[in-house]
């Protein structure tokens, strides 16, 4: 009976561990790898770096724009240039 699954190489292993560590979200891992999102993240868990609660991110997230200069939805005026109409 075959595994429905590769095995993880030590390369792939030292990669996961690389992109969990600069803060690569659990979705961007898994395109990078090629592999499917459960995989990445009972991996990542299993080995004990585990990524972030979706729930974390957004109140990450949301500090930063919090903190932003402009603001979360910065407002830009668009100069119309009215010599070509």
């Amino acid at each position: 009976m075959e595994a429905k699954y590769k095995l993880w190489s030590e390369e792939e292993i030292d990669r996961l561990k690389a992109l969990v560590a600069s803060g690569v979200s659990a979705l961007r891992a898994s395109v990078i790898l090629k592999r499917s999102l459960k995989q990445i993240k009972k991996n990542a868990r299993e080995l004990g770096i585990p990524f972030p609660s979706d729930a974390d991110l957004r109140i990450k997230r949301r500090q930063i724009f919090q903190n932003s200069v402009d603001g979360p939805r910065a407002r830009v005026a668009f100069r119309i240039n009215r010599d070509t109409e």
